[in-house]
């Protein structure tokens, strides 16, 4: 009796503390309403600011409560890179639970100190339709490029040859700043080179794109999402490199807002040089009589590219936004190369032969956006015009030598060839979104697209005989290529607490103009329309921990560089040209992802599956002259069963550990008569650790393995290749100075493919330099007028809130590196 009235003594005494107690609820958010996970909260006496009585973390989605007794209370919220925000709560004349709402904190321009990092952020984020890397919070990016940072990103891959991929496949589209950008997508790895990664923010890899996305792009999209200041002031960066190659180039950012107008632009030139590298191709073929060709080389090449962009807003009020943006690419790439041909069979004969090529790529893109945001907090009227050019010139010359046996040309045998191509694109385009309710939320709108695409070709030759160059009219294949492209789309989104799906429809009406100009003059018109569905479900299994899943339809229409005819035969006996037959391609994709968030660790799983009846593949077959053709055509049915993990771990607060790889498995077979197939496995990894030393140094170490690529009709052999860096930091960490060393072990990399077609098999060997050295130095500069903001807030939540919700943490909690 005697315990069992302490007991109940003690019940009593504990409710009436906590009766005399009042919970303080809220949220801790980013300018872009991110939550902010395991910020520090500091809460003192108002009397007592400099005396700290309590100190919690925010939770993961930047949530945080706190049990206090009534009085005046200072809150302190601390979060790295971030200005610190400070709250008045009275709570003298509440009672049991106060809601102070949601509390923004701005990013600070100016550097912290390495010891008073306290909390990072994630460095991948999982959202219902796409995965965030953040590029911000990579230590790594303030002296590297974005192509380098894209080797991070979960689901994206760069092999050793700078070839991006997006879940192991190469038909993607690249977006900046949520629009389509041909000029990017054409050349993405010039383009990504010549921009520095600190002028990025995110990279969303949109794998399950919702209705208001276009349909193209087989493997989804990635998009680019660039650094934008939110405060009055600048920032801005100069930055220089240079390699043992001969290789250089420099960059400049800038991202500044006064009053009601912003700019953020970028320039950057890059100066590429390749030395010499060489090459071994041998051809068999079986039948109807066997013959063997095998060609020697060697090749050497460089060439430069300038990249321009700006774009300016202007927001004159709360729920008027203009945006105009421009950009400028524009390269010349050079080769020189020496071939000694043979050839023993049923065709004797030997060769000798130079040649000298110049591409000329590069592209102008003018856009201009108008927002109107409505009372609605969400609803929001967007119109868009974008203008795109995006030229394609290539032009080559050689000369053959030494000529002997049955050979097409004789000694002293000259070519000519140049073509003129690229294509001019108009877009306009309607947004509209309404979110009806806090769970319930509608996106609609209308797009057209019109695009002019051409190509022309001049080709000559010298005759050996009279000494003269004369017109070669029986190579002439120009090309004449319009689409007009109407689309409309309609989606819908649900979400709760822990659960969320999005469906949505989208129709894209197609017509298409083309015209042959040859010996004759041949004219296509066709029209087809695609119906593209997509849905996605998420659910949040913890506070941490979320699974997802997806289903959506994209189609690839060729363009200019597979449609174009023009016959590229520099070397006579392996020809290439387009095919302007070829239809769109349509793929359905299934896609489960689950991503984790902890602490130290950020996992994130994929798994895939994909088919299409009509793929887009590349085909190589001998002609009755014995030469190799290779063009495209829509001959592949294909389905692949794909895997992606990335792992980011941070067991200490000065070391960052990742891997990002996956692993697929594919079935493809011709739907024509050559019975043509291939199967087999393939896969990437990519994987890298970030070591912080005192005093500012930072040390890196990277490496990725490529394993074999599967086509229709070829495999590529694996390879792999690695680097290290040493970073050191100058002037309170504005200078940043890198020196990086890429395959300092190895002179060569070796890369073969094999190719197998009806009656021939063929295998080409090359050994490219890859030993390298790279300094670059970034200089970081600007300045800040926002100054700490001081709110006090007076608002009484009217629910009754029960319990702290785990808010008693003391000290600070550290996540994934920054």
């Amino acid at each position: 009796m005697k315990y069992s009235f302490l007991f109940l003594l003690s019940i009593i005494f504990t409710f009436s503390l906590s009766a005399q107690n009042i919970t303080v609820i809220g949220k801790l958010v980013s300018s872009d309403n991110d939550g902010l996970p395991y910020a520090t909260i500091s809460i003192a006496e108002s009397s007592s600011p400099d005396i700290s009585i309590k100190k919690l973390a925010t939770k993961e989605n930047g949530e945080f409560s706190a049990s206090l007794e009534k009085g005046e209370y200072l809150f302190t919220f601390n979060f790295v890179g971030m200005d610190d925000a400070v709250e008045t709560i009275d709570l003298t004349q509440k009672d049991k639970t106060f809601d102070i709402g949601t509390v923004t904190m701005i990013e600070s321009s100016t550097e912290l100190d390495e010891l008073s990092v306290t909390a990072q952020r994630p460095l991948v984020k999982v959202e219902i339709d796409k995965l965030t890397y953040s590029a911000k919070d990579d230590p790594e990016s303030s002296t590297s490029n974005v192509l380098d940072l894209l080797r991070k990103v979960p689901l994206v891959t760069v092999d050793g040859e700078d070839e991006i991929q997006l879940k192991g496949s190469s038909n993607f589209k690249i977006y900046i700043n949520g629009k389509p950008s041909n000029m990017v997508s054409n050349n993405p790895s010039q383009v990504l080179k010549s921009m520095p990664a600190n002028s990025v923010k995110d990279v969303e890899v949109i794998t399950d794109p919702g209705a208001k996305y276009d349909a193209e792009g087989i493997g989804g999209i990635i998009n680019i999402v660039t650094d934008k200041r939110v405060d009055d002031g600048y920032s801005a960066s100069i930055g220089a490199n240079g390699d043992t190659f001969g290789g250089y180039g420099a960059n400049a950012y800038l991202a500044s807002k006064y009053g009601k107008i912003g700019f953020s632009g970028n320039a950057g030139y890059y100066y590429h040089n390749q030395p010499e590298s060489e090459s071994n191709f041998t051809r068999d073929e079986f039948d109807p009589y066997p013959n063997r060709l095998i060609q020697n080389g060697t090749t050497k090449s460089n060439g430069g590219g300038l990249f321009l962009s700006g774009t300016m807003s202007f927001e004159p009020d709360t729920v008027n936004l203009f945006n105009i943006s421009a950009s400028r690419f524009g390269g010349e790439f050079k080769s020189l190369s020496s071939t000694m041909a043979s050839s023993v069979g049923i065709r004797p004969y030997s060769y000798n032969t130079s040649s000298n090529s110049i591409a000329n790529y590069g592209g102008i893109n003018l856009s201009a956006d108008y927002q109107r945001s409505f009372k609605k907090k969400g609803e929001m009227l967007t119109f868009s015009y974008r203008f795109e050019n995006d030229p394609n010139d290539s032009e080559f010359d050689s000369e053959y030598n030494n000529v002997e046996g049955d050979f097409y040309y004789e000694t002293g045998y000259k070519l000519k060839s140049s073509n003129s191509a690229g294509g001019q694109e108009h877009t306009t385009q309607l947004d509209y979104v309404n979110p009806l309710s806090n769970k319930h939320s509608i996106e609609l709108g209308l797009k057209y697209i019109f695009r002019d695409n051409s190509s022309r070709g001049n080709h000559t030759y010298y005759d050996v005989t009279d000494g003269i160059w004369h017109p070669d009219l029986d190579r002439k294949n120009d090309l004449d290529h319009k689409q007009n492209i109407t689309s409309g789309y309609l989606g819908y989104s649900f979400k709760t607490r822990k659960a969320g799906f999005k469906i949505g429809l989208r129709g894209e009406h197609t017509l298409q103009d083309i015209l042959f100009m040859s010996s004759s003059t041949d004219s296509i018109k066709t029209n087809f329309f695609d119906l593209i569905p997509s849905a996605t479900v998420s659910y949040q299994i913890g506070m941490t921990q979320n699974i997802r899943a997806g289903y959506n339809m994209r189609i690839s229409r060729p363009g200019i560089w597979y449609l174009n005819p023009y016959i590229n035969n520099m070397d006579p006996s392996n020809i290439s040209y387009g095919n302007p037959n070829l239809d769109s391609e349509q793929q359905h994709n299934f896609n489960i992802n689950y991503g984790s968030f902890a602490q130290k660790v950020n996992f994130n799983a994929t798994l895939t599956y994909s088919f299409a009846q009509n793929a887009v593949s590349s085909r190589s077959f001998i002609d009755g002259n014995g030469v190799t053709n290779n063009t495209y055509a829509n001959i592949g049915k294909n389905q692949t069963v794909g895997t992606n993990i990335y792992v980011s771990w941070t067991p200490t607060s000065n070391i960052r550990t990742y891997l990002n790889g996956g692993m697929n498995y594919t079935d493809i077979k011709s739907n024509d008569d050559s019975g043509l197939s291939n199967s087999g496995f393939s896969g990437r990894a990519y994987a890298g650790l970030t070591y912080t030393l005192p005093h500012d140094i930072r040390l890196g170490a990277n490496g990725g393995l490529f394993m074999n690529r599967i086509q229709l009709q070829t495999v590529q052999s694996p390879f792999y290749y690695y680097s290290f860096s040493l970073m050191k930091s100058f002037l309170d960490k504005k200078l940043d100075i890198t020196l990086n060393t890429q395959n300092v072990f190895s002179k060569y990399r070796e890369i073969s493919s094999t190719t197998t077609g009806v009656g021939f098999s063929q295998k080409s060997i090359s050994l490219n330099p890859v030993r390298n050295i790279r300094l670059s130095i970034t200089y970081r500069f600007g300045d800040l007028k926002a100054s700490m903001k001081r709110v006090q807030r007076g608002i009484i939540n009217e629910d009754v809130m029960q319990g702290e919700s785990g808010s008693q943490q003391g000290g600070t909690t550290s996540t994934p590196e920054s």
